[in-house]
């Protein structure tokens, strides 16, 4: 080996030294700096009187949030200006009597032989003398009994209802 080359290992384990100790040095200066002594006595002065201090400071302070200082009610969401979640609620009439609404049952499609055929109610397949629950808009089930299919239509008894109903296929145009 010659000087040349002892000359730069050693320089190159002189530079590794010195980063380490520059890492370490840095590391020790990283910590925290202590809090002041006045805050230090106000949080100790807190835990001692925690129910003397929570009487005499006002709601507001106990409960700050970022959410407190919400943008009026009014006006155009600057990130969504053709939404409508700004505009005023429409009153609620509090003595409104729900009425029974009535579920839309819609044959999707007819399909089978004339001796076995399969009707597609909202999604939901069914065979004569079958019953299931099927969806209906509003996120309700309703149970249904497939009485009988014919070409174009399905009879069809909604739990509930007294007379069995007739579902027609509507045709597209």
């Amino acid at each position: 080996m010659n000087a040349l080359q002892k000359a730069r290992r050693n320089a190159a384990a002189a530079m590794g030294a010195a980063g380490l100790m520059a890492m370490v040095v840095v590391a020790g200066c990283s910590k925290a700096p202590a809090p002041p002594p006045a805050k230090a006595a106000a949080v100790a002065a807190a835990k001692t009187n925690a129910p003397e201090a929570a009487v005499s400071a006002p709601a507001s302070a106990q409960s700050l949030s970022v959410f407190e200082d919400l943008p009026p009610d009014k006006g155009k969401d600057p990130f969504f200006p053709m939404s409508h979640r700004r505009e005023p609620a429409a009153p609620v009439a509090s003595g409104a009597v729900k009425a029974h609404v009535e579920p839309a049952l819609v044959i999707k499609g007819i399909v089978g032989s004339i001796n076995h055929r399969i009707v597609v109610i909202n999604n939901e397949m069914m065979q004569v003398g079958e019953q299931s629950p099927i969806r209906v808009p509003g996120g309700g089930r309703v149970n249904v009994k497939c009485l009988e299919i014919g070409q174009d239509y399905a009879v069809v008894q909604v739990e509930g209802e007294p007379q069995p109903k007739k579902l027609v296929m509507e045709q597209k145009k």
